[in-house]
């Protein structure tokens, strides 16, 4: 059984990462899509563009895989500790709250005093206190070294994605976005590798603690993104600096899309594994399901992104919507003819390929503000979605102790369709370019 999930993990991954990187060879040639892909070689020829993309794809995997990785310890804290679902789904979500203050704090800072130290700060910061969360037991105290973790999260995020798509030509900050934001999916797939591995362990407090602390892998990119990786920042003191209340619009219409992103997906995969545990899903099928979900979400990631060269990202972002809202009502089906595991696992894999048009949104905001409020405005935009994402799925956990697991399809199925139709209207009343406005 072990050589069995040792061949799995290399495959999958194999086959992550041949698509991510290695086909890039053959499109190189394809007279169909040349141009594309000869700007996507030419952009991982220079190393700038390598080193800061690969850490900020790398930090953010870490980033999720530390951030889900209590997901899977569910029933063991619950078992354990004699935690309530309501407590585990809060302390799920308060790795989210603590984002948007950390992306609030450490984005402006990045955008006065440089990426690279918040993108070294917040990676180093949620290493850390994610060991520390892994050997805490007492709920007060695990409450509040997620919170913190969570704001290092949000440090890191925010730093690393401008990081990465500040080096790049405008035309290219979607696809480029696209590669960092594929490290979401990464991360998860990781988590459901991880669990394949380890889940016969987790009834022991030793199992879980070692479960927990593969989230402080992230650490040993600290000191590549120190040596390796630079930026075109440049500290200056301007006597005319940006109006940020002239960008509301902005702020206020990228905020409802994230929420409506996040609610719609964190309300489906925050609690699946418990969820397909309880519809008979055996553990290690579990793993399997999450961790080629994943996978196929990075690819998604990836070849929306080359859509976009040849479509316009909101036309993409519709065409996902309606596809996310089919796949929801698949993977968390509300009528019991349809509870079957091939059902379910199609509409997680339906689910995890159509949510690729989500970097989009971002790319979408960061192209439309000015450099100046870049950081703070993707990072609050997004984290305040986080946050959103985070009730809902505290919310969840009463809707389970209320009304029971049986019940959860009824409202997680309708808070997809609310959830992405706010995206939607959200996208479709985009604010036009705004000009500049100084003050």
């Amino acid at each position: 059984m072990v050589h069995f999930k040792l061949r799995f993990s290399i495959i999958l991954f194999k086959s992550l990462f041949h698509f991510l990187f290695l086909e890039l060879k053959y499109y190189i040639f394809s007279s169909v899509e040349i141009n594309f892909f000869k700007s996507l070689f030419t952009l991982f020829s220079m190393k700038q563009y390598i080193h800061s993309v690969t850490s900020s794809t790398l930090a953010w995997a870490g980033n999720i895989y530390d951030l889900v990785l209590i997901t899977y310890a569910y029933t063991f804290l619950h078992q354990y500790l004699g935690l309530t679902y309501f407590e585990l789904t809060l302390l799920f979500s308060l790795g989210l709250i603590g984002r948007v203050i950390g992306a609030s704090i450490f984005g402006k800072i990045a955008d006065t005093r440089g990426r690279k130290i918040v993108a070294l700060t917040g990676t180093a910061g949620y290493g850390i206190f994610q060991t520390m969360f892994a050997f805490s037991t007492i709920f007060p105290l695990m409450a509040l070294f997620r919170t913190i973790e969570g704001a290092f999260m949000g440090a890191q995020w925010t730093a690393c994605t401008v990081l990465a798509i500040e080096q790049v030509p405008k035309g290219k900050i979607q696809l480029v976005n696209s590669i960092v934001q594929a490290g979401y999916a990464i991360g998860y797939a990781l988590t459901g590798v991880s669990y394949f591995f380890l889940s016969s362990s987790l009834h022991t407090l030793f199992g879980y603690r070692l479960f927990m602390l593969t989230g402080s892998i992230p650490l040993i990119l600290v000191p590549y993104i120190y040596f390796k990786v630079t930026e075109n920042f440049k500290s200056t003191v301007k006597t005319e600096k940006i109006n940020i209340k002239d960008y509301k619009n902005y702020l206020i219409k990228a905020s409802l899309a994230m929420s409506g992103m996040f609610i719609a997906y964190l309300s489906v995969f925050s609690i699946y594994p418990d969820f397909a545990s309880a519809e008979n899903f055996q553990a290690s099928y579990i793993g399997i399901l999450m961790a080629v979900a994943n996978g196929l979400q990075a690819i998604s990631y990836i070849t929306f992104g080359r859509l976009s060269s040849i479509m316009s990202p909101f036309k993409l972002v519709y065409i996902g919507i309606v596809g996310v809202i089919v796949s929801a009502f698949l993977s968390m089906p509300m009528f019991s003819f349809l509870h079957s595991i091939p059902i379910m696992s199609t509409g997680v894999y339906l689910y995890a390929f159509t949510v690729g048009f989500w970097p989009l949104i971002s790319g979408i905001v960061a192209s439309s503000v000015p450099t100046e409020i870049r950081a703070f405005l993707t990072g609050t935009s997004y984290n305040i979605g986080a946050v959103a994402g985070g009730i809902i799925s505290a919310l969840l956990g009463e809707i389970i102790a209320s009304f029971g697991m049986a019940s959860l399809p009824y409202f997680v199925d309708a808070i997809n369709f609310a959830s992405l139709s706010v995206v939607f209207v959200s996208m479709y009343t985009w604010p036009k370019p705004t000009k500049i406005a100084v003050s």
